[in-house]
């Protein structure tokens, strides 16, 4: 049986993807052949190997990356990577890793107590074309691919704890990446060793820059915590080195006086002795700056303007630390001192407020911007289920009527105990509302009701279930 590995159901703007299943990453063990359906020609007896355990598809945006998690000697390997290289692929790549390799999908959060279950001697990753294409018009903070890529890569990562890498043949025309401790100058006894290097975006020029290590820790009320774990400085080549850094989850943040930190990767590390690389380019801290106004012409108070898809003038995703908002004074003015100067996406929130459509394109630094709020709708919708028992899970359902398109409010979410489901901050007009249970299957979704919500009211529907 096919399973899904989470969903996340929100409420929110419908962007660039409106497919079902957009939010989930699927997969399931075992080794039963899986349908084509879309891969390069030739890889669908790679996924469906006879050797494999797991299998799983992602990103949660968009789907379309298909991996393959699979057990079998150097033998077995060689006959893959012969397969492999026959793909008519421009990007077709082996990384060699330390130490035993573990399913994602049978230990999503590498938890020890699932390993020897989860133990796999090599996975296969290949892309569905289209669904890489698309992907990579994503908005930055969406787009889960190397935006360096010109084509779809294909890759397959070979763990060495079981499996000889000395007995195993690569075909010409598949690039080898060796992640192996001695590949790099280390030893096993240096343990997890982490290194890179900085420089500037403006000049390309090395950064003595700073570099920390930061645990990742949930809090019991949402976020995180973050402490430092290790740090270390860049030398004057922009190269920095940590050796025996501890087993966890943990973000690698970059530092240097006039620059905006930037956060290099997160990497999730067992006990085994491994190597992993962070390259980091800094980009000169500028400012955006304007005010907030309402449908009068008044400035708005208290309203948190946030900068998402932040990319630098080289692309690709710039994340800091502790991100890029700012709020509003009396006046209805904000500033944020620390931009990497490039381009970004604006949006504007305030309870009872709201500037439909998506954030508004900058380019950074900028100054004198203006935003117009208008007072926004709210809704609350309650299930009857005339006497009949409640499903575990019901979801509610709400589009703009003619249906959704870029840029226009529409979301779902699951009802509460009090059978209800409220929607906040929607830009007035009109919308279908409907439910079901979750899972469920359309022929047991409600009838749809139209409401017309007006700015600056709180309205109120009853779907009857089924």
């Amino acid at each position: 049986m096919i399973r899904t590995l989470f969903t996340a159901w929100v409420a929110t703007l419908a962007l660039a993807i409106q497919a079902q299943g957009a939010t989930l990453i699927r997969g399931d063990v075992g080794n039963k052949p899986l349908d084509d359906p879309g891969w390069p020609i030739g890889a669908a007896s790679l996924v469906n190997h006879t050797g494999r355990i797991a299998w799983w598809e992602g990103p949660p945006f968009g789907g379309g990356q298909w991996h393959s998690e699979c057990r079998g000697n150097a033998q077995a390997l060689n006959a893959v990577l012969a397969n492999f290289a026959k793909l008519d692929l421009k990007v077709k790549r082996v990384v060699v890793h330390d130490g035993a390799g573990h399913s994602f999908w049978i230990a999503p959060n590498r938890e020890p107590e699932k390993f020897k279950e989860a133990r796999i001697d090599w996975s296969l990753m290949v892309w569905e074309s289209k669904n890489w294409e698309q992907l990579k018009k994503m908005p930055a903070d969406f787009n889960p691919i190397d935006v360096s890529e010109t084509s779809p890569p294909s890759q397959i990562d070979v763990y060495t704890a079981e499996l000889r890498w000395s007995e195993v043949t690569v075909p010409p025309g598949i690039e080898v990446v060796d992640k192996r401790l001695e590949a790099h100058g280390f030893t096993h006894e240096d343990g997890i060793v982490l290194e890179g290097t900085v420089k500037a975006v403006s000049t390309d020029q090395p950064l003595a820059a700073r570099v920390k290590v930061e645990r990742l820790v949930p809090k019991e009320q949402g976020g995180y915590d973050y402490p430092l774990v290790a740090e270390t400085q860049a030398d004057a080549q922009g190269r920095w080195v940590l050796k025996k850094v501890p087993a966890g989850w943990f973000q690698v943040v970059i530092e240097a006086s006039g620059f905006v930190p930037r956060i290099a990767g997160y990497v999730r590390l067992d006990e085994q002795p491994c190597w992993q690389s962070f390259q980091a380019s800094l980009s000169p801290a500028v400012s955006v700056s304007g005010r907030v106004i309402d449908e009068k012409g008044q400035p708005l108070k208290d309203a948190t303007v946030r900068l998402d898809n932040v990319e630098p003038k080289t692309g690709g995703r710039y994340e800091t630390p502790s991100g890029y908002t700012a709020q509003t004074n009396a006046d209805g003015r904000f500033q944020t001192n620390h931009v990497p100067e490039g381009s970004a996406s604006v949006w504007v929130t305030k309870p009872g407020y709201i500037i439909p459509g998506l954030g508004r394109s900058i380019k950074t630094p900028a100054s004198n911007l203006e935003f117009q709020m208008i007072r926004s709708a709210s809704l609350l919708v309650t299930v009857d289920f005339q006497g009949k028992d409640r499903p575990e899970g019901y979801i509610i359902q709400m589009a703009p009527v003619g249906g959704e398109v870029i840029g226009s409010y529409g979301g779902s979410g699951n009802i509460n105990a009090q059978q209800q489901m409220k929607f906040e901050s929607i830009p007035p007009g009109a919308y279908v509302v409907r439910g079901r249970p979750n899972p469920g299957s359309v022929d047991q979704e409600t009838e749809p009701v139209t409401v017309e919500l007006k700015g600056g009211q709180a309205a109120e529907v009853t779907l009857r279930a089924k």
